[in-house]
């Protein structure tokens, strides 16, 4: 009996050995997903190459790159936001309020960094003030100013007044047309 539960026990072990050599790497990888940390680190480095393009007028490699980081990270809302930004500038003004919508649901969820949320809606609202939306928009810069810790603060503080300034033209000019 004892020699029968020694011999089962080696079985066993010789079965383990030769199931994890028949895994090929790839399964390997797929039993041991990267830490989230890492893919959110991945996601990142595309995210700064698709802001770098984009800050060089260089929308269609940003977009790709955007949606590069998307595919390694689906939650990350200044992905989002910077597709909404892109499609801002390339006239797609419906896939870019669906993007600022997203990023801002994504930038929400727990844990969200204030800073993150903050320049989400400094950039929804930068978006929403171009469409003439003015008073939307000056909830969504009210919201990113108030987020604590917040390093844009001035650069949202210069978009409301231009954004004040565009609503009064706008007023101005109707009223002289009426």
């Amino acid at each position: 009996m004892r020699l029968s539960r020694c011999w089962l026990g080696v079985c066993l072990a010789v079965m383990c050995v030769l199931s994890a050599c028949s895994l090929t790497p790839f399964q390997l990888d797929a039993l041991t997903p990267a830490e989230p940390s890492a893919t959110r680190e991945r996601a990142m480095r595309r995210l700064s190459l698709a802001t770098a393009y984009y800050e060089q007028n260089q929308n269609t490699f940003a977009l790709q790159e955007a949606r590069l980081a998307l595919q390694i990270d689906p939650q990350l809302a200044q992905a989002y936001s910077l597709l909404g930004l892109i499609h801002q500038r390339n006239k797609a003004h419906q896939l870019a309020q669906q993007s600022f919508e997203q990023a801002l649901q994504l930038a929400l969820v727990a844990p969200f960094q204030s800073d993150d949320l903050a320049q989400v809606q400094h950039n929804y609202g930068w978006f929403l003030c171009e469409q003439n939306q003015f008073n939307l928009a000056q909830t969504q810069f009210e919201r990113a100013l108030s987020q604590p810790h917040y390093r844009y603060a001035e650069k949202t503080t210069n978009a409301v007044a231009l954004c004040q300034q565009r609503a009064l033209a706008q007023a101005s000019a109707r009223s002289h047309n009426d």
